[in-house]
């Protein structure tokens, strides 16, 4: 797939959302809640390519984060509209809490593979 193409778009989010390789879309990418496997344990790839790779996943990350803190508070407001809008926050942050790994694994699951959309492996 030559950089920039969107070619099978809805197989490559089915494969992201399984947490798969962004090259084989076979592999395991995570060996547990936050261990990330350093290699694809089907076709080898490197997932960390460098050190610093993965400071675009921390943006996701943030954005994700914020995103969901945020219709959690909406939710709790919903919920208990008797709620001042910090204890609807307050909450919303507690319950994220149990959000956190999934929300890192996504964020560099998402950024390897905008990453490998940008700039693909050499074959």
């Amino acid at each position: 797939m030559a950089a920039g193409t969107f070619d099978g778009i809805p197989a490559r989010v089915r494969d992201a959302l399984r947490l798969r390789c962004p090259v084989c879309r076979k592999g395991r990418i995570f060996s547990g809640a936050v261990k990330m496997n350093p290699r694809c344990p089907t076709c080898r790839y490197v997932f960390e390519r460098e050190p610093g790779y993965f400071l675009g996943a921390i943006a996701i990350g943030y954005f994700l984060g914020v995103a969901i803190v945020a219709a959690l508070a909406m939710s709790v407001r919903r919920i208990a509209p008797m709620l001042d809008w910090e204890w609807c926050f307050a909450v919303a942050v507690v319950v994220y809490l149990f959000f956190t790994p999934f929300v890192f694994q996504y964020a560099r699951t998402i950024w390897m593979y905008f990453d490998n959309w940008l700039d693909p492996p050499a074959p």
